[in-house]
C-alpha cells in the first residue's frame, strides 16, 4: 500500500480536507494537487474567494473540444404508447427522423468538484454563466481554506461529457439520438464564493443555486468550515 503524505509540493504547508477528498488547495501558496495512482500531482488553479468569503467551494472548470459525430432528431413531435417506454425506439420512428451534420467547437464547462445530486444539469446551467463569476483573487489577498473536491480529474472528463449532451438537449429541436467525443481537454480547479440560504446554495455571482440535501456530505462540508472559522 502506497501512503502519500498530503503536504504542499510548493511550499511544503499540510493539505487537509475530507477523508474521500481527491483535490487539495493550498491555502498558503495557492496552489492545486489532484490526488492519482502517482501520489499528488499538479493542477491549475484559479481562486476566485477570499479568506472572508462565507462559503468557498471548489469547482471544475473544463475546456475541451466538443466534436458531434451524429445527430439524429425527430421531424415532429412523437409520443410513443407505454411499452415503447421513453426511450428512442429507431426502428418505430424510423420514418419520422433526420440526422443533422457534424460539427466541431469549443466549449468551457463548469459545475461542482464535489457530488451533487443532478450534477450534469446543474453544470449546463452554470456553464452558461461563466462570464458572471468574480475575478480572480489578487496576489496579496488572503487565500481561503476550502474541502469537498472529491471529484478527480478523470472524472471530471467524463461530466463535461454528460454536460455537453445536456446542452444538446436543451436545444429547440427533438432530439433522438447524438454521438459526442470531447477531445483537448483541459482541466482547472476554481474556487468560488458560495453561501447558504435557507435550504439551497447560491454560487458566487452567477444567480445558480442547488439544494444542500442534494450534496451528500454537505454536513461533512459545513463541519469543516464551521472548525476554520
Amino acid at each position: 500500500m502506497k501512503i502519500t503524505k498530503l503536504v504542499c509540493g510548493h511550499c511544503g504547508t499540510a493539505l487537509s480536507g475530507l477523508g474521500q477528498d481527491k483535490l487539495f488547495f493550498c491555502s498558503n501558496c495557492g496552489k492545486g494537487w489532484v490526488l492519482d495512482a502517482g501520489g499528488l500531482e499538479p493542477v491549475q488553479v484559479q481562486c476566485r474567494a477570499s479568506s472572508s468569503s462565507r462559503l468557498p467551494l471548489p469547482f471544475w472548470m473544463v475546456s475541451a473540444a466538443v466534436h458531434v459525430l451524429k445527430r439524429t432528431v425527430r421531424n415532429e413531435f412523437t409520443s410513443t404508447i407505454v411499452r415503447f417506454g421513453s426511450r428512442y425506439e429507431e426502428d418505430v420512428l424510423a420514418a419520422k427522423k433526420s440526422e443533422t451534420g457534424g460539427f466541431s467547437e469549443r466549449r468551457t464547462f463548469l459545475f461542482p468538484a464535489f457530488p451533487v445530486d443532478g450534477l450534469p444539469g446543474i453544470g449546463v446551467v452554470l456553464s452558461e454563466k461563466i462570464r458572471d463569476l468574480p475575478g480572480e483573487l489578487g496576489q496579496e489577498e488572503p487565500l481561503p481554506a476550502i474541502c469537498g473536491g472529491s471529484v478527480s480529474k478523470t472524472d471530471a472528463a467524463i461530466l463535461a461529457r454528460c454536460i455537453a449532451v445536456g446542452q444538446e438537449t436543451e436545444k429547440a429541436d427533438w432530439l433522438a439520438e447524438i454521438e459526442i467525443v470531447l477531445s483537448s481537454v483541459k482541466s482547472t480547479l476554481v474556487i468560488l464564493p458560495c453561501s447558504v440560504e435557507v435550504e439551497k446554495v447560491n454560487v458566487a455571482e452567477t444567480g445558480v443555486s442547488f439544494f444542500r440535501r442534494s450534496v451528500p456530505d454537505w454536513d461533512g462540508i459545513m463541519d469543516y468550515h464551521s472548525s476554520r472559522t
